[in-house]
């Protein structure tokens, strides 16, 4: 296991000297067209049993969109004593869309840090069934968009402390932190007014500078990356070293899959070690071995990056 803690030299912003294309807002904010989750999600699970059996908030359309048409889809789950002073999660999903590993996250981060909690919805909202392999306009630069949109939701109607307030994403989710933390003109200011740090989980992690691959790094704020050197869905031979050692903290299990965090009976179940399965989509059958082992060695990495990050 390598853990590698960096800072951000000033010779990185040497290698993003060539600017990336602008983001075109009205292109990367796909209308919002459906209200409701589908019935019958990807992997056929249970919301209830990820939701409401877990004290977590029902999924419904509530986050206002960034460019204001429409709202997203998410599970809002503030602090029973109330939202200020406290930590606050934003939990972004991977490709195809919300699993109950999201939500099982989403239930170890309010109970750890005693936080508010939103898992937020990128695609059912707008009707797609997406993967981050079709490189198109729901990909890094969209969701992006979605955690501003949800950042400012939570300062604006539920008064978060943004000084207590991170985003954990996994997969596609991790993507979407790597680059919503990108130093960028249209993204950097609001992230910087709103957003404590990020939590990336075997993200996708090729960036060509170009509108559907933007660019990663350097980061305007301190980002945390766990990797897997089995992981066949998201390979580190697709990163750029930039991005990985960019981070504040880089976390490297050579001898682990895609989702070794799979919640692989809910999130109201136990996890079952060492069980594997493949991922449930039309692009790619990767392997997805679960590890309580590399779990809680991730949390643990975890739970000391944001209270070294919390106000005193």
């Amino acid at each position: 296991m390598l853990d590698r803690r960096k800072t951000w030299p000033a010779a990185l912003l040497a290698l993003t000297a060539c600017a990336a294309p602008p983001i075109d807002v009205d292109y990367f904010q796909p209308p919002i067209t459906i209200s409701a989750p589908p019935a019958r999600p990807i992997t056929q699970f249970s919301l209830y049993n990820n939701t409401t059996l877990v004290r977590l908030g029902e999924m419904k359309a509530q986050v206002t969109a960034f460019n204001g048409k429409g709202l997203l889809m998410a599970s809002w789950t503030p602090h029973p004593q109330g939202t200020r002073a406290r930590p606050t999660f934003v939990v972004v999903h991977g490709g195809h869309g919300l699993v109950p590993t999201n939500f099982a996250s989403g239930v170890w981060l309010r109970d750890t840090f005693l936080a508010n909690v939103l898992v937020l919805d990128s695609y059912w909202s707008r009707g797609q069934n997406e993967n981050w392999a079709t490189r198109t306009r729901f990909g890094a630069n969209m969701r992006a968009l979605d955690v501003i949109a949800a950042g400012k939701w939570l300062r604006d109607e539920h008064h978060v402390d943004t000084a207590q307030m991170f985003v954990m994403g996994d997969s596609q989710g991790g993507w979407t932190v790597l680059r919503s933390f990108t130093e960028d003109a249209l993204l950097s200011t609001p992230m910087k007014a709103l957003y404590r740090g990020g939590i990336a989980a075997y993200p996708n992690c090729f960036s060509l500078d170009t509108a559907v691959a933007p660019k990663l790094s350097p980061y305007i704020a301190p980002v945390i990356v766990f990797t897997g050197g089995k992981d066949t869905a998201t390979p580190i031979a697709e990163c750029p070293k930039r991005v990985l050692e960019s981070a504040a903290q880089w976390t490297h299990y050579p001898d682990q899959t895609h989702g070794w965090d799979a919640a692989n009976r809910g999130a109201a179940g136990q996890a079952v070690d060492g069980e594997c399965g493949k991922a449930m989509n039309v692009y790619n059958k990767f392997p997805v071995c679960r590890s309580n082992a590399t779990t809680d060695d991730m949390r643990r990495k975890i739970e000391h990056f944001v209270n070294d990050l919390l106000p005193r």
